[in-house]
């Protein structure tokens, strides 16, 4: 069978959010979701609202995906958000129309990895089908890095990373952020979001050798 990539994503803390609060972000993400179902880098399932909390989709590769999830960051912010990814197969046909009805090895290790967010408190991992190795320790260590360095992260620094992965300028992300330019460059040194945007991509690529393999 074909290998894919499934994303299950878990709003955290949502049961702490107010009752009107929670209303409010469930139309932001709603709206959120739909726009990515419509760009380039779409799904091959969208991206889809499974419980109040939860949202789930599958890719065929992992390009845009690092975007995306720093975009939804960014738009829930302060509200986090973890990201679990599974590589792995799928036994029942892929649906084009919402990413549910579907079961397979690749949602049992996105499962997995869920479970283990929680218990780990970070933002995002990765689990394969056929369990771990080497290059997948490296990569989720890598991941908990990232996880530890972007929980210390405000708004503006999420949203400069994922407009710069959008190939957004410093003049252009300036004045969408209604920021001065100098604080452009404060967040992009101090955050290191170059190294990040290098590290994200080797990541991507790697996910995309392995759903090739």
């Amino acid at each position: 069978m074909e290998q894919a990539l499934v994303l299950i994503a878990d709003i955290e803390s949502s049961k702490e959010i107010k009752e009107e609060d929670r209303e409010v972000l469930q139309d932001k993400l709603q709206d959120e979701l739909k726009q990515l179902n419509e760009t380039d880098q779409r799904p091959l399932s969208p991206y889809t609202i499974t419980l109040g909390d939860e949202f789930q989709a599958v890719f065929q590769n992992a390009d845009g995906l690092f975007k995306h999830c720093f975009r939804i960051l960014a738009l829930l912010y302060p509200v986090r958000v973890r990201f679990s990814l599974g590589i792995g197969s799928i036994a029942t046909p892929i649906n084009e129309e919402q990413a549910i009805g579907m079961d397979g090895p690749a949602f049992h290790a996105a499962r997995e990895g869920m479970e283990a967010l929680k218990e780990s408190g970070f933002l995002f991992n990765i689990y394969l089908e056929e369990g771990t190795n080497t290059e997948v320790n490296l990569i989720n260590d890598s991941l908990q890095l990232l996880s530890h360095e972007v929980q210390k992260w405000r708004q503006n620094r999420l949203s400069i990373f994922y407009l710069l992965q959008e190939g957004y300028n410093y003049k252009e992300i300036a004045d969408k952020l209604d920021i001065s330019q100098p604080a452009f460059y404060k967040n992009k040194e101090a955050g290191a979001l170059e190294v990040i945007r290098n590290l994200t991509n080797h990541i991507s690529a790697i996910i995309n050798q392995k759903l090739v393999s």
